[in-house]
């Protein structure tokens, strides 16, 4: 994988500068020195999904893999459920020190913007497109930007697919969404991708969605299957887009700061990136597996499936897919992406 063949180039290149002059530039502190040991040290690896969704079986099995891969000397401690605050709160306590591994989501843009291309609906076409993206150099010059902001990405996580789901309209064009309150992560490109739609985005965190659609705060949502199934809202809405075509499918960086990644022997980075590499593709895969079962649960619930007008929604969003990608200066990564569609 991508990842792991870049930070082994990184302590290598590392290791040599150190050699020639002895010391590094820059705040964040020296790989330590490679003696095989590991040293005792707990990590701490927060999110914000419930206990039964997938990220939190891949936090389990990177958990389960790290100490039994280190025999101990490692313990990963787990904090699912925004125990430690929400997506802005992780992020920024991972680059303070005080949780070490998180998964980026939308909120992740505010420090670094490159990840706002991956919130653009329609863009990667389901969980095939999105294998074949993290599979390839596509993701790269996003980790390379990442880097640029202090962290460091271990693998890929899938947030499956979403969709828009309703109370009561079906949306089949952009003009049933006009004015519709849609409940939306915190990220500017969607907010941005969601107004060129003629709805009405409404960021909210994941643990008020419930109540603000039960309450008629917002109207709606556009979130994974998975999700909907774990947080009951199919009880809520009437109406959804049909999974054939995703409204979006995003790839989730796992992530930890640099500074502490550098800190780490090439013995401590090899078990905690291994564990990572296993744990992501099992997600992956439970997600397209969990994914099935929650779209029959949601249609067995009653819920209306309403097949879209795709050529409508991507003659409105492609000018707003390039707009980001000029932005962000991310032509590369959005002409990528669209190769492997």
């Amino acid at each position: 994988m991508a990842t792991k063949k870049r930070w082994l180039i990184v302590a290598a290149a590392a290791a040599v500068l150190v050699t020639m002059t002895g010391c590094t530039r820059g705040a964040a502190p020296a790989p330590a020195a490679d003696d095989g040991e590991l040293a005792e040290r707990t990590i701490i690896f927060a999110h914000i999904a419930p206990e039964n969704h997938p990220y939190h079986a891949a936090a389990e099995k990177f958990k389960e893999l790290v100490e039994e891969q280190s025999e101990g000397a490692i313990t990963v401690e787990l904090y699912p459920g925004a125990q430690l605050g929400g997506e802005r709160d992780i992020n920024e306590s991972i680059l303070e020190g005080s949780v070490h591994v998180g998964i980026g989501a939308g909120a992740l843009s505010s420090l670094s913007p490159i990840v706002n291309l991956f919130e653009l609906p329609f863009l990667i076409n389901g969980q095939e497109h999105l294998a074949d993206i993290i599979g390839s150099d596509a993701l790269d010059p996003v980790e390379d930007k990442l880097g640029e902001t202090g962290f460091q990405v271990l693998d890929w996580l899938s947030t499956g697919d979403s969709a828009i789901q309703t109370v009561d309209r079906a949306v089949t064009t952009p003009e049933d969404l006009q004015g519709l309150k849609l409940r939306v992560i915190e990220n500017p490109a969607l907010i941005d991708a969601m107004q060129a739609l003629g709805a009405s985005p409404t960021p909210l965190p994941l643990t008020e969605v419930f109540t603000s659609i039960q309450t008629g705060v917002v109207d709606g949502t556009t979130m994974d299957w998975t999700s909907i199934v774990s947080l009951s809202l199919h009880e809520l809405f009437t109406h959804s887009t049909s999974p054939d075509i995703p409204f979006l499918a995003e790839p989730r960086p796992v992530i930890v700061s640099a500074d502490f990644w550098e800190g780490l022997n090439d013995s401590e980075r090899d078990v905690i990136s291994s564990a990572m590499e296993e744990a992501a593709a099992a997600e992956r895969a439970e997600f397209v597996a969990a994914q099935e079962k929650a779209v029959t649960a949601t249609r067995d619930s009653g819920v209306t499936f309403a097949d879209i007008d795709e050529a409508a929604f991507m003659a409105a969003l492609e000018p707003v897919w390039q707009k980001w990608a000029d932005e962000l200066d991310a032509q590369d990564v959005l002409n990528r992406i669209n190769e492997l569609r």
